[in-house]
């Protein structure tokens, strides 16, 4: 049993026993991990906000290599995410960005960059106009997805690499779009021209920049096509509650704005 430390993102708690939690931490040194934070429900000072879903912290515990679950020594909060967001919407894309990460992320094994994202991704969240919070979790869905195998193909056909059908048609299966003969197989999304640009425009720009393309059209358009995709590469995705919880709270109209 070895005492390490590690900075990383909470993406989520649970209760253990009357007393204790159990708090997922998604670091930058050692992947996903599950910590035991004893006494955390009964003295939550002891660790302030370092365990709220959002935060960024600083974490040491005892890491043993033939154990799911590690005991929480100590947790320093870098930067408190969740206290700072008082908007539903804000909160709503910050909270989608660690569902994305819970659900297409397995294991302890480390990736530095797909973890520096997602923490590029909430200060985003944070400070962007709230109009441009779909190009954000566009941009991040995209970004995820290529760093861990699966870039969606837009200049030419992702299946044989010949010119794109006209009438714009993107394959979740063959991972991109497709040209007017392998589209005669079925199984395709017909886009608008505005959302394969925004497409293009959000997958090949820092998701920190993001928040700087607030006339990205068509986004709630772009989010079904990128959901699809996902859940038929990453088979624990299902879709964000998030998102979905805040569609439904804004009404009819509404998917553009989520």
């Amino acid at each position: 049993m070895a005492l390490v430390s590690a900075e990383g993102v909470v993406l989520k708690t649970h209760a253990l026993g009357d007393t204790s939690r159990i708090v997922v931490v998604y670091t930058r040194e050692h992947g996903m991990v599950r910590l035991v934070a004893k006494g955390a429900r009964k003295t939550p000072s002891r660790f302030g906000y370092a365990l709220e879903p959002l935060s960024r912290g600083r974490y040491v515990y005892y890491f043993k290599t033939d154990r799911d679950l590690h005991l929480l020594s100590q947790a320093d909060t870098l930067t408190a995410t969740g206290s700072r967001l008082t908007e539903l919407t804000r909160l709503a894309h910050a909270e989608a960005a660690l569902e994305l990460i819970d659900r297409l992320v397995w294991g302890e094994e480390p990736h530095a960059e797909l973890y520096d994202l997602l923490v590029r991704a909430l200060e985003a969240v944070v400070a962007a106009p709230e109009a441009a919070l779909p190009a954000i979790t566009i941009a991040f869905e995209l970004q995820v997805a290529s760093l861990l195998g699966y870039r969606p193909r837009l200049d030419a056909c992702a299946q044989c690499g010949s010119p794109l059908s006209l009438e714009l048609l993107f394959s979740p299966a063959r991972g991109g779009m497709l040209c007017d003969r392998c589209a005669a197989e079925g199984g395709v999304l017909k886009l608008s021209a505005d959302a394969l640009a925004g497409l293009s425009l959000l997958l090949s720009r820092p998701v920190g920049e993001a928040g700087d393309y607030v006339e990205v059209k068509r986004t709630g358009e772009i989010l079904r096509v990128i959901e699809a995709f996902l859940r038929h590469h990453f088979h624990r995705f299902q879709g964000l509650r998030s998102l979905e919880l805040l569609r439904a709270l804004q009404g009819p109209g509404s998917s553009e704005a989520a």
